[in-house]
């Protein structure tokens, strides 16, 4: 425990400068009210072995130290938490060591590596009670939001968990009885990207269609995020429709922060680029920030590099239930 807290620690000194910097920059963030809730989002987080100097691999410690400087409500882990298997032993030898002393507050959900272990064992014994086996879905109430953590990797490919599958009825009676204003939902497999084989049948069946049912019961409910990992690099999206389609009054605010550390993959073509990309960037770890209001929430894409940052995306986004157009 020692260790972790001075590991830890050391990174947070060296960052916690450029955090401040970076924000400085930028200009300074809209005063919030004690009760909203502030996050941190990334997935695809801790390598099998110990950070290295590779600036665009296994720099995990980086990223747990600007969640620990950032002094935030929840972390949210995407899933990959753990590469390359998600045996327990590399859990509490590499991502314990830095993000172990922010397990408070993290809310994981595990990914398609965690099951590189039989039954993602060594994610739900790291994890225990807040890794909800067997399942991995479970929902709470963070401010006034209502959030939703699900568990694509669980999901057959091709058809994802539709109807029947009890991860799907489950999400479907939880949006039944859910009265937010706002709703908030993460996992690991995005149901829109931009990849390096975008147009290949296998490609839509593994990645995009594993989710397609989940996105299909949010946008009925009138769900305002989603939040996923599993591509390793950071992407917004408009605002979507269940068909993928631009959808300004209804439609779905999608984010991608596969940058937690592991490494960095860059986008497709740019001829496959989908209509409804509207920013990201391939070169820089760090998380998604966001601020929970009652109405609404602030965003950010908060990178390790502080000051030295060439990517900025940050804006404000309005919940559907609250009247107002995003």
């Amino acid at each position: 425990m020692l260790s972790r807290r001075l590991a830890v620690l050391l990174s947070v000194c060296a960052l916690v400068a450029l955090a401040f910097a970076s924000g400085a920059a930028e200009g300074a963030s809209p005063v919030r009210a004690v009760s909203d809730p502030r996050i941190a989002a990334a997935g695809d987080i801790a390598c099998k072995n110990p950070p290295a100097n590779n600036r665009r691999v296994c720099r995990y410690d980086d990223v747990a130290a600007l969640i620990a400087a950032g002094h935030y409500d929840r972390f949210l882990a995407l899933g990959d938490d753990q590469y390359e298997y998600g045996r327990l032993k590399d859990f509490r030898q590499n991502y314990d060591v830095y993000f172990g002393d922010l397990m408070d507050i993290t809310r994981p959900v595990p990914g398609n590596h965690e099951y590189g272990t039989a039954n993602a064992s060594g994610y739900f014994r790291y994890f225990g009670p807040l890794g909800h086996g067997p399942g991995g879905y479970y929902s709470y109430d963070l401010g006034a939001w209502h959030v939703i953590a699900l568990n694509s990797a669980i999901c057959p490919a091709a058809v994802g968990c539709g109807p029947g599958d009890p991860q799907y009825e489950w999400l479907k009676a939880d949006l039944a009885a859910d009265d937010a204003t706002c709703t908030l939902a993460y996992w690991h497999h995005p149901r829109y990207d931009w990849l390096k084989y975008q147009h290949a049948s296998w490609t839509s069946d593994y990645e995009f269609m594993k989710s397609a049912p989940f996105w299909d019961l949010l946008y009925a409910a009138d769900a305002d995020v989603v939040l996923n990992g599993h591509n390793h690099n950071y992407s917004h999206w408009l605002p979507m429709d269940n068909e993928g389609n631009f959808d300004p009054e209804r439609g779905i605010s999608q984010f991608i922060a596969g940058t937690g550390g592991r490494n960095l993959n860059d986008f497709g073509a740019p001829s496959t680029k989908p209509a409804t990309f509207l920013t990201g960037q391939t070169d820089e770890f760090g998380v998604l920030q966001m601020t929970l209001h009652p109405t609404g929430y602030d965003y950010r894409f908060v990178s390790t590099r502080g000051s030295a940052s060439t990517f900025i995306d940050q804006g404000t986004g309005t919940c559907h239930s609250s009247g107002s157009d995003e």
